[in-house]
């Protein structure tokens, strides 16, 4: 095997891919435990090196999980699988340090993850379910408690960025003003409870946000807390029950074709454009697809895609 031939390392929890080579040394991991099976990285990897093993259901459970596969003759350590994987199940070590190459040669922009903690809002409730229902474990705190087991102060909330998958669900249900997150993925979706398969909750089984619950009756979906990656969509026995419709990213200005070929395979124009009411409208179609495409500023700094 020559210098610079990948090798592949498989266990049951991670997938990893050595490139050794004179002056860098490239290791590309999977972590399947992370993994939702949402099928971002597959639809955009620009060498068809990703493939996804569908999941496997014995009485409307995730019996099987999806798992990703890497062609180790295909991949060329780009990382624009690593720039949008909503779970970040997938990371890229280069000389020891971490490094996504299609971002750091401005092919692929950062999207914005932004999460900031208002320790006094925090501290001024006792209240720590947020911290308990943060799907991740990405919430930590410092909690002090009475002899009776009773919450009496609540101090040091952090949050480890490289868990948190920003669903802002701490946002919306923990002590008001306390998170301030922001989404990089935009869409909608949709889930019609009455065509869903009796006792079935594959899509619960599978959604990274818990933004998908089952009450033992049906499935219930909240939009809110939806990172619009299709994981239930994809694992979703009955067409049409569970439908995402993904319109864009927040991210960095970027003007790349590595980035407009991404968008073209991640995005869907026609809802993009239905939603904001241009159709017919060549004009102001165009700005709408440049602004989609190439990510022209808005008005908080940050750009969509």
């Amino acid at each position: 095997m020559g210098r610079g031939t990948p090798i592949k390392r498989e266990t049951a929890e991670k997938t990893t891919l050595l490139r050794p080579m004179i002056t860098r040394r490239y290791e590309f991991t999977v972590d399947h435990e992370q993994c939702c099976g949402c099928k971002l990285c597959e639809a955009v990897c620009p060498q068809e090196a990703i493939t996804i093993s569908p999941a496997e259901l014995a009485e409307g459970r995730v019996s099987k999980a999806p798992r990703v596969d890497v062609e180790p003759a295909k991949c060329s350590f780009c990382g624009e699988c690593v720039a949008l994987c909503p779970t970040h199940a997938m990371s890229m070590i280069i000389n020891g340090q971490p490094e996504i190459p299609v971002v750091k040669a401005e092919a692929f922009p950062m999207l914005v993850r932004t999460m900031v903690v208002d320790q006094a809002a925090c501290q001024a409730t006792t209240d720590t379910a947020y911290v308990d229902n943060c799907p991740t474990g990405a919430i930590h705190a410092d909690v002090e408690r009475d002899a009776d087991g009773s919450v009496t102060q609540v101090k040091a909330v952090s949050v480890d960025e490289e868990t948190c998958i920003n669903c802002t669900r701490c946002m919306v249900e923990g002590p008001r003003g306390a998170f301030t997150v922001t989404k990089p993925y935009k869409g909608r979706a949709f889930l019609n409870a009455a065509l869903c398969p009796t006792g079935c909750q594959a899509c619960a089984d599978v959604c990274p946000t818990h933004a998908i619950t089952y009450d033992g009756k049906q499935a219930a979906l909240d939009s809110r807390f939806c990172l619009f990656c299709g994981a239930c969509e994809n694992v979703c026995p009955v067409e049409g029950a569970v439908s995402i419709t993904r319109t864009g990213f927040v991210h960095d200005y970027i003007q790349s074709g590595a980035w407009v070929r991404a968008v073209e395979k991640l995005v869907s124009f026609r809802e993009a454009i239905r939603e904001l009411d241009i159709k017919g409208q060549d004009k102001r179609r165009k700005a709408v697809l440049g602004s989609l495409l190439l990510g022209k500023p808005e008005s908080n700094g940050h750009h969509s895609a």
